[in-house]
């Protein structure tokens, strides 16, 4: 019982360290200068890549669909966000001695909800029956963030987002019959998602 107490301590300790860790990363990108070479075109390129949602929902899903149980999962990927934030915007906050409150506050809804979110990964990928239906969220999230569609047109703007689809459906896969009913099904979200998602990224 204590050994699953210490694994568990440990395991949300860790996903707090990486989020801290990839919070304060994220914003120093944002401060490397643009000279033309070819290491700060790399930067620039993960600096662009971490203010966007999809590399965080990628992270969030690996951390929540790889755990024992869905209450580590939720509790792994809140420790996540949390580690983010907190390192986030304290870096911004003693950079530039302001605070974004709109991006934060969407970004506090995120992780206040996330606990919830994980748990619908971990059955996603855990139960048998939901492994049909769930996995399409965070599949069709990653397509709305990657595509644009509409009437004779297909056009993948964030190429990341599509790689990170790909391989959310190799974390989720089951079957080829399941896996092409979580693809139909992500496909169909993808306008739904579009609606309500509060920012464009």
């Amino acid at each position: 019982m204590k050994n699953g107490w210490r694994r568990a301590a440990a395991e949300i300790s860790g996903a707090a360290l990486l989020g801290i860790v990839l919070g304060a990363l994220a914003k120093y990108l944002d401060t490397v200068p643009s000279n033309g070479s070819l290491i700060n075109e790399v930067l620039h390129w993960f600096a662009d890549l971490f203010t966007r949602l999809g590399i965080w929902v990628f992270l969030a899903v690996l951390l929540a669909a790889f755990c024992r149980t869905p209450r580590r999962a939720a509790a792994r990927v809140f420790a996540f966000f949390a580690g983010m934030l907190i390192a986030y915007y304290v870096y911004s906050m003693h950079l530039f001695g302001f605070f974004p409150m709109r991006y934060f506050l969407f970004w506090g809804v995120l992780a206040l909800t996330s606990p919830a979110c994980a748990v619908i990964v971990w059955l996603g990928r855990h139960h048998e029956k939901l492994a049909w239906v769930l996995p399409a969220l965070p599949v069709g999230l990653m397509l709305e963030l990657a595509v644009s569609a509409g009437w004779g047109y297909v056009s993948v703007h964030h190429p990341a987002e599509l790689v990170m689809a790909a391989a959310l459906c190799a974390v989720f896969y089951r079957s080829p019959k399941q896996l092409a009913c979580v693809l139909a099904l992500s496909i169909a979200a993808v306008p739904v998602i579009g609606a309500v998602m509060p920012f464009a990224f």
